[in-house]
């Protein structure tokens, strides 16, 4: 995504020397050192290129990238490699009809290697300007063939070769342009909206997934959607290519440890979020606790905790407590012997509404930092990502929340205390956006309400998390919420046969 994109970029391997290095010549007076436009575009045609780097959105939105041959520049890297440098203009289709399309947080481009080694790169600028271009900020590139992603730091034009934080170097390593054995699991979020005739992408950066915040032309109700998230783990022998100016940098062997493992394959499906939310809603204390704060009219919430991280039976809640606010329960999770094993949190809310993307994210800790951290046993870890759980007690209902894909949830979860207003912005503008299309009087019903906030939490994050409902006072009779094909809620139980 927004119609909302996920595109994975993995990574990248490259025919690449060490030797000296120059600039990158901004016009064509050194091209005839270079391998010649017309045979890039003999092997661009060969190759099948062209439909390669196309994206089929769900919302029916066909992206394609139409090379700006005209305007190509060139990087002699070292002795022995050449980089043809290729603007690339996005180009859509939707519903059968042509439309412009424009990237708004990134300028997409081809890198050609020596002729023939291409590459589908992104450049994020630190600061948006005609003049950044590889200057200051972030480069990705994915081989178009192999699918494997290399990143990049640039700091005034010089690049520095970005090792995975999901993956450890090699004690001592310091190669740069070399071989190396690398396993790794990247994502990257595509998200995408339509308006005004114009589809705008906005592509995050690889590793991230934060909602969009660019500016586009559309008006405040504007909606990002995501799509799909692709990402794969890639175990090869790989070069790894200096950056297309100045620098390269550190490079290294990794393998991934069993945390590292657990985090990118761990997923909970529709059945296993219901089940784990008819489990825990059943559960005695949650139900005091649920009882307790339902009909109040500021929230209350408490930590819902373990005696033991090695036992995830173990459940403790926290005494309910206040903040004394209508929309606000500060959250602080932990997870040690001193501030608890706190496996989730329960609050109300006394409007009445649907979870909002705080609900899902505040609540959790940072995966990739219980990955990091080596007091963290694999196994507490996964029994983590199985069972953490954010309720929210609101209108009659009861909402559990639990994580769908634990490395795209991780990914968001690191980052959302940089997004959250943002998130939080796109959220109540997409809830207006339904009043105003189905003529939904100020103030709307609980219904309403709730049905708005569904859908808007489910368009931005339905891959990452599991949303489950039941009334309150019910056992054993949540339903997964889903978006349906044509953009409609869907309740059902899909642990029915």
């Amino acid at each position: 995504m927004k119609t909302n994109i996920i595109l994975f970029l993995s990574v990248l391997s490259i025919f690449a020397y060490q030797g000296c290095r120059k600039d990158i010549v901004l016009n064509s007076q050194e091209a005839n050192t270079f391998v010649s436009i017309t045979e890039i575009k003999d092997s661009y045609e060969k190759l099948a290129i062209d439909s390669r780097t196309r994206d089929s959105l769900r919302s029916g939105l066909i992206i394609k990238y139409i090379p700006q041959w005209e305007n190509a520049k060139y990087s002699q890297i070292n002795d022995s490699t050449q980089y043809t440098i290729i603007p690339l203009i996005g180009s859509g289709q939707l519903n059968e009809k042509e439309i412009s399309v424009q990237a708004v947080n990134n300028t997409p481009f081809l890198v050609v290697a020596n002729g023939e080694k291409f590459y589908l790169s992104r450049f994020y600028p630190d600061k948006k300007s005609d003049d950044n271009f590889l200057k200051n900020g972030k480069l990705s590139m994915i081989d178009i063939l192999n699918k494997n992603l290399f990143t990049y730091s640039y700091e005034n034009g010089k690049s520095t070769y970005n090792a995975p934080k999901a993956l450890k170097s090699p004690k001592g390593s310091t190669k740069k342009a070399a071989y190396e054995v690398r396993c790794r699991e990247e994502g990257t979020c595509v998200w995408s909206t339509y308006c005004h005739g114009v589809g705008y992408i906005s592509t995050s950066f690889p590793g991230t997934c934060s909602y969009p915040t660019d500016y586009t032309e559309c008006d405040y109700s504007v909606s990002w959607s995501q799509d799909r998230m692709i990402y794969n783990t890639v175990c090869e022998n790989v070069w790894v290519p200096d950056g297309p100016t100045d620098g390269g940098g550190t490079a290294g062997g990794w393998i991934s440890t069993p945390k590292q493992i657990i985090l990118q394959e761990t997923k909970n499906t529709d059945c296993d979020g219901v089940t784990r939310a008819n489990q825990i809603t059943s559960n005695q204390y949650v139900r005091n606790v649920i009882n307790t704060i339902k009909d109040k009219d500021v929230e209350w919430g408490a930590a819902i905790k373990l005696s033991n991280p090695n036992d995830p039976s173990s459940l403790i809640i926290g005494t309910p407590s206040s903040d004394n606010n209508v929309s606000r329960k500060s959250v602080n999770p932990t997870w040690d012997a001193k501030g608890g094993y706190v496996i989730g949190y329960i609050h109300n809310h006394p409007n009445g509404g649907a979870p909002s993307p705080s609900d899902i994210f505040n609540a959790a800790l940072d995966l990739t930092q219980m990955v990091d951290q080596q007091n963290i046993p694999a196994n507490q870890l996964e029994s983590y990502i199985r069972n953490y759980t954010s309720i929210i007690v609101s209108g009659g209902n009861v909402y559990t929340l639990t994580i769908e894909n634990a490395q795209l949830f991780a990914i968001m979860a690191g980052n959302f205390n940089k997004t959250q207003k943002g998130a939080n912005e796109q959220y109540t503008n997409s809830m207006t956006k339904y009043f105003v299309a189905n003529e939904i009087s100020d103030p709307p019903s609980i219904v309403d309400n709730q049905t708005s906030g569904e859908l808007a939490l489910l368009k931005m994050y339905g891959k990452m998390f599991n949303l489950n409902k039941q009334k309150i006072g019910e056992t054993n009779k949540n339903q997964a919420v889903n978006r349906d094909s044509k953009g409609k809620l869907n309740k059902t139980n899909p642990c029915t046969p």
